[in-house]
């Protein structure tokens, strides 16, 4: 009996380990597959990235990653066993579709599509799957393109009754149309709108609406059902051209009015070129001078073209350097730029520095002295001089995935670390998941080009910090109401 009872205890035992076993197995081999929730939304033309990771971070190497259109019928791209699979490709995505290879053994499952089309508008299925396992994501792309300038004319349909045609051409999605009367009440109820497809996908819009007398002035309105631009224009329709013959009284109007716009135009676009010919151009100055009393500095007086724009008289005392900068009030391009040298004490150990301190990388971790100034956890580095009055300006070269902006100087290093203005972070971030403004919660910026050269000008006084696209001078984003403590040194942040 007692033998009976140990062998019945051992096989008990036994089955009860192997289902401790399989149980580990399986929970080691689940997983989420993550992706954002807004949509991603991009113009034609541009690359678009599709986030995807997983959750945990585990490595992909023996994993099937598979992107699907809706339909599941072709895939957008396949990657199996460590590489592509081609075969089964949707030919329209040969050549624009791929992973990040490097980025596999961090969970990152993100596509990269190139050269995107209107035909790629639509949702994504991100597919992950094991031997046990299997999970999916979906992303929407959202392609967008907004539309020629409104033109509005008369349209004469060869009844009693003319009317006025309101178009534009190359939208997408399709837009909205408004029309409003003089007193800016809604009469789009009264119009007629055609939308017809031209041979790339885009839309062009075509809107009429029946003209009376009793409300002369009319405004077309085609907006995006996406939060873009509106696009407007308006017509003054004379009472006159409701009274005999008009024909040629009203060719002759729309002439008239069409060569006065273009007049303005051309003389708006004139004054435009001037003003940026000048602004261009080296203006005269004469440098500050610098008395070493405290923090103050005495300018000259300064040689500037006041009809283009006033001046500024501020100087900025550099104690390290002893020297004032004198900046203009245009808020792009400062006069003279603050010299950047990264300070190799903040640098996180996975962060190789250039000989000159001017570039950095990522490499592997090396083995550093910790300090309380070395970022431990993000791979980030300081400049080695702080700000603590004045307005700076630098620029920097950039890549494809990028973290660039300002930190308080008791702002934490070290850990997972809240990179938002909340934890004395003010930044803008490139990569995978888009291009945003590091705010609570992110701000999504519509990326206009690519961003090689990013211009970043802080104003201490002023407590804001603002971001351009050095080679278009296009402002991107601008952080108010920054906060740190009076006298408290604002370092620019790189990662």
């Amino acid at each position: 009996l007692v033998l009976e009872m140990a062998m019945s205890y051992t096989i008990i035992k036994y089955y009860v380990l192997q289902l401790l076993h399989q149980m580990f197995v399986s929970r080691s081999e689940m997983f989420q597959v993550l992706g954002p929730v807004d949509p991603v939304v991009v113009f034609p033309g541009e690359d678009a990235v599709l986030p995807c990771y997983l959750s945990p971070d585990i490595s992909t190497g023996d994993l099937e990653i598979k992107w699907f259109r809706e339909d599941y019928r072709t895939a957008v791209c396949l990657y199996q066993y460590g590489s592509y699979n081609f075969e089964k490709q949707n030919p329209s995505y040969s050549g624009r579709a791929e992973l990040f290879p490097e980025e596999l053994p961090r969970g990152n499952m993100s596509l990269k599509l190139k050269d995107v089309r209107r035909s790629d508008h639509g949702k994504y299925k991100c597919v992950v799957e094991s031997a046990e396992h299997y999970e999916d994501a979906l992303i929407d792309l959202s392609i967008r393109a907004l539309g020629s300038q409104p033109s509005v004319s008369l349209h004469s349909s060869g009844g009693a009754e003319d009317q006025l045609l309101c178009r534009s051409e190359g939208w997408f999605p399709e837009p909205a149309v408004i029309w409003t009367d003089r007193d800016g009440n809604d009469v789009t109820s009264l119009s007629n709108t055609t939308v017809e497809k031209d041979s790339l996908g885009l839309l062009n819009v075509r809107s009429y609406i029946p003209v009376t007398q009793e409300s002369n002035i009319f405004s077309c309105l085609i907006r995006s059902v996406l939060p873009e631009p509106d696009c407007g224009s308006q017509l003054h329709i004379s009472g006159d051209i409701f009274h005999g013959p008009s024909g040629w009284m009203v060719t002759l109007f729309l002439t008239i009015a069409v060569t006065v716009a273009a007049l303005a135009f051309l003389v708006i676009q004139w004054r435009r070129m001037e003003i940026n010919t000048v602004m261009m151009k080296p203006s005269k100055y004469t440098v500050c001078t610098v008395k070493e009393v405290g923090l103050t500095a005495a300018c000259n007086e300064l040689e500037f073209n006041q009809s283009y724009f006033s001046v500024v008289q501020r100087c900025a005392f550099i104690k390290k350097v002893k020297r004032a900068i004198i900046y203009s009030s245009w808020p792009l391009m400062p006069l003279i730029t603050a010299d950047v040298i990264l300070d190799p004490d903040t640098a996180n150990p996975a962060l190789i520095l250039s000989a000159d301190r001017k570039r950095l990388r990522k490499g592997e971790k090396q083995d550093l002295p910790g300090n309380p100034q070395r970022f431990d956890y993000w791979s980030c580095v300081l400049s080695r001089e702080g700000f603590t009055l004045g307005r700076h300006y630098w620029e920097v070269e950039v890549n494809d995935d990028w973290i660039i902006g300002v930190t308080r100087e008791s702002a934490t290093r070290k850990g997972g670390i809240n990179f938002t203005p909340r934890g004395g972070y003010w930044g803008l971030c490139s990569g995978y998941s888009g291009f945003c403004a590091l705010t609570d919660p992110v701000t999504r910026l519509q990326r206009s080009g690519l961003h090689r050269k990013v211009g970043v000008c802080v104003d201490i006084e002023e407590r804001q910090v603002s971001f351009y696209t050095v080679e278009s001078r296009a402002h991107i984003y601008t952080f108010n109401d920054m906060d740190f403590n009076q006298g408290e040194k604002v370092y620019p942040v790189f990662r």
